[in-house]
């Protein structure tokens, strides 16, 4: 990690007994957590713990915080909810469980990246099952749950909803792509965990924040509603379309 100058950090509030994201990573990776609950998750977890103002609330102040206290030139942020990473390439999905491999799966990510001269790179969030195996990485979209950011070219979106979304159509605004390795997608709990931003969540608030994204980034960003839940898409161009 030193070599690269690479930092993986697990960001974690209120789930000191539902964090899930410790169990498939290798205990040397720091957690996060607000200074008045470093007492509970000492004793819930092995991996070594680290503190941030009480006062620090949000999802993108909280990163962008991480951005201004963090000296490393990579930063990869973990939510605290995932519970697996999936390899696409084979004929069948195949779960990873080793720590120390999905390690190396974060870490050659990174590298690849950076070698593309890129500031943001992330996974796959779609269904597992539409993988193209002709395209293995895309270069346009948005990640979290797993998200790295080389350099501090960019911040977050002051909010506490989607500011992953905002910071990659940054990305792409500016650098023109990003980096998304699609052979992999981690698997989490999301919105269906106690704990984390849910505890500061309000529905009317939640649709003003997305409302708010929605009119920044005009067509290039979508809202959508299926079975209740609310989707967001991203609709950036880069290829040309060949007619033959």
């Amino acid at each position: 990690m030193k070599e690269y100058n690479i930092r993986l950090l697990i960001l974690s509030r209120g789930r000191s007994q539902a964090i899930t994201t410790t169990e498939i990573m290798p205990e040397w990776v720091e957690v996060l957590v607000p200074e008045s609950e470093e007492a509970l998750y000492r004793a819930a977890v092995k991996n070594p713990i680290l503190t941030i103002p009480n006062n620090v609330i949000g999802l993108g102040r909280v990163r962008n915080w991480v951005l201004r206290n963090f000296e490393d030139r990579t930063i990869v942020m973990l939510d605290d909810d995932i519970i697996r990473l999936y390899c696409l390439t084979a004929r069948k999905a195949r779960p990873i469980t080793d720590p120390e491999e999905i390690t190396q799966v974060i870490i050659n990510t990174a590298v690849m990246a950076d070698d593309a001269g890129l500031h943001c790179f992330g996974f796959s969030q779609t269904d597992i099952r539409k993988y193209n195996g002709c395209e293995p990485f895309k270069l346009t979209g948005w990640v979290g749950g797993v998200i790295g950011v080389i350099g501090r070219q960019y911040t977050f979106r002051d909010d506490k909803y989607k500011v992953d979304i905002d910071f990659c159509l940054k990305n792409m605004l500016v650098d023109r792509i990003l980096w998304i390795d699609d052979r992999y997608c981690f698997y989490q709990l999301r919105d269906n965990n106690v704990g984390g931003n849910s505890a500061f969540r309000t529905q009317e608030e939640y649709e003003q924040s997305l409302d708010s994204l929605v009119s920044k980034w005009k067509g290039y960003l979508t809202k959508s509603y299926h079975a209740s839940q609310v989707r967001l898409r991203t609709k950036v161009k880069r290829k040309q379309d060949i007619k033959l």
